[in-house]
Parts: structure tokens; C-alpha cells; sequence
């Protein structure tokens, strides 16, 4: 097994993913120290083979040697296959390799609404273009996992109170929830609807995943169930807001967000 040398793997330095992983490499001895270089203080002129542009959508991985340039996928095959040779050929081929690159596209053109950071005074900015064939599909995404996990964690509180537990009135509200915001937002926060509505499903999704533990525990008592509802509402309330600061877009989106939760509340109330 070897270790990658003579190459710069330039990332987001405001992405704690990207740092995350670059670090994580160079840990496992993968790349060798140092290989990881922010994007915003890189030299691009040094390598004309370079595309910047390109590189904010896609990682790029510089041979300092070749002056060659690999991104995205590419590069992070390239980094794996050389540690593991036997694996080229399977990362190689057309099924595995169609797949990653539309999960890592996925993951890419979202990965500023997955992970936000506030603006700085960079003299050049790492954010991916706004693609909104990606941005649906995350929204989507979403919306099936939070509705799946509620239907779930919600059965013995609804069975507590009485009421009917339904996934498509899950996926209701979930997708609602959507509509509602768009309704009372889209020319308040015109440019930044779709960066807002991104953010917006990230924390759903920070919900889902925090009562997704959870369901391995069945016989909880439904006291318990309730107060750990109302602790990850209560989070995610808290990261709403800390979002919506990031965004710079005031208080009303996150008054409109609560609006919302507490109007499906009454409404399931009423038809229980």
C-alpha cells in the first residue's frame, strides 16, 4: 500500500466536510501531510492547467509534478486506487462508477445547505453553482426519509392519544411544509429561496436523524417519547434560527416555519 505524494487536494476550507475528509486522508496515511491545500489561498496561476472554476463544483486534485489535474470522482479514485490497486477495476466500472458520480454531484451542489458557513472576505470564494435539478432531488430526499422516520417514532404517540397514524399524512406535512414557506417567503427572499429551502430540509433532516436512534427502542414509555419530541423540535428551532443568520434573512422565515408546525399540529388535532 502506498501513499500519494507531490499533489495538492484543493478544498472548500470553509466546508467541514471537505476539511473532515482531507484530514481524515492524510491520517490514514493515504496522501502524504500537507496534501491538503484551501482552495481560497491557492495559487491557481501556477498551473494552467487548472480550471477554477471547476474546481468549486468539483474537488481538485493537482500533480505538482505532471502539472496534471484530476476532480471530483476522478480524484478521489485516483487517491483510493492508489492505496488499494485491486479496486480500480470495480471503481472503473460504468455501474459504480454512473452511481458515484451522481451521488458525489448530489452531495457537491449541496454541500453549502448540508453545511453552511458565513460569508468571509476571500479574494476568492470555494461555492458551488446552483444547480436546481440537485437542490430538488435533496429536498426530496428529504422529505421521504423525515416522513418515513416520523411515521414511526409518532405510532405509539398516536396510538397513545388515539389517533390515526398515516405516512402520506406525514409526507403531507413534510411537503407542505415546502409550499408554506414558498408561499409566504418567495419574494421576501427572492435570489435566496432555493439556498433558504436548503437549509431548511438540512434541518429536518438534522430531526430525522436525531430521533432515528430511537426506534431501535420500542418499549419507551410514551412520557419519554413526547420529551424527546419537544427537545428535537426544540433543537432544531435552535438551528433554524442559526441558519437563517448565516443567510442573513431576518426572523420571519424561522416565525413562518414555526407558524407552520404549530397550524399542522391543530389541524391533526381537530381530524383525530
Amino acid at each position: 500500500m502506498r501513499t500519494l505524494t507531490d499533489n495538492k487536494l484543493l478544498l472548500d476550507a470553509d466546508c467541514p466536510m471537505c476539511r473532515l475528509y482531507a484530514k481524515g486522508f492524510e491520517k490514514a496515511g493515504w496522501v502524504d501531510e500537507a496534501t491538503y491545500c484551501p482552495y481560497q489561498s491557492f495559487d491557481g496561476l501556477a498551473n494552467e492547467n487548472l480550471d477554477l472554476d471547476r474546481a468549486r463544483n468539483e474537488i481538485a486534485l493537482v500533480d505538482t509534478q505532471s502539472n496534471t489535474v484530476k476532480y471530483g470522482i476522478d480524484a478521489f479514485r485516483h487517491i483510493i486506487t492508489n492505496r488499494f490497486p485491486f479496486l480500480n477495476g470495480f471503481l472503473k466500472s460504468r455501474p459504480v462508477d454512473f452511481c458515484l458520480r451522481k451521488l458525489y454531484r448530489f452531495i457537491s451542489f449541496n454541500r453549502k445547505v448540508i453545511a453552511p458557513s458565513e460569508k468571509k472576505e476571500y479574494t476568492r470564494e470555494c461555492v458551488p453553482d446552483m444547480n436546481v435539478r440537485y437542490r430538488l432531488a435533496y429536498m426530496v430526499f428529504v422529505i421521504v426519509c423525515s416522513s418515513v422516520v416520523l411515521y414511526n417514532f409518532t405510532r405509539p404517540i398516536n396510538s397513545f392519544m388515539g389517533w390515526q397514524n398515516y405516512l402520506g399524512r406525514e409526507l403531507l406535512i413534510c411537503a407542505g411544509q415546502i409550499l408554506w414557506q414558498v408561499t409566504f417567503l418567495w419574494k421576501l427572499l427572492n435570489k435566496k429561496l432555493l439556498e433558504y429551502l436548503g437549509n431548511m430540509m438540512t434541518v429536518s433532516m438534522i430531526g430525522t436523524l436525531l430521533l432515528l436512534p430511537m426506534l431501535l427502542f420500542t418499549g419507551l414509555p410514551v412520557a419519554f417519547r413526547l420529551f424527546y419530541f419537544v427537545f428535537v423540535v426544540g433543537f432544531m428551532l435552535w438551528e433554524h434560527l442559526r441558519r437563517c443568520k448565516i443567510l442573513k434573512i431576518g426572523y420571519l422565515p424561522t416565525i413562518s416555519w414555526l407558524v407552520y408546525r404549530l397550524v399542522a399540529l391543530a389541524i391533526i388535532v381537530m381530524m383525530s
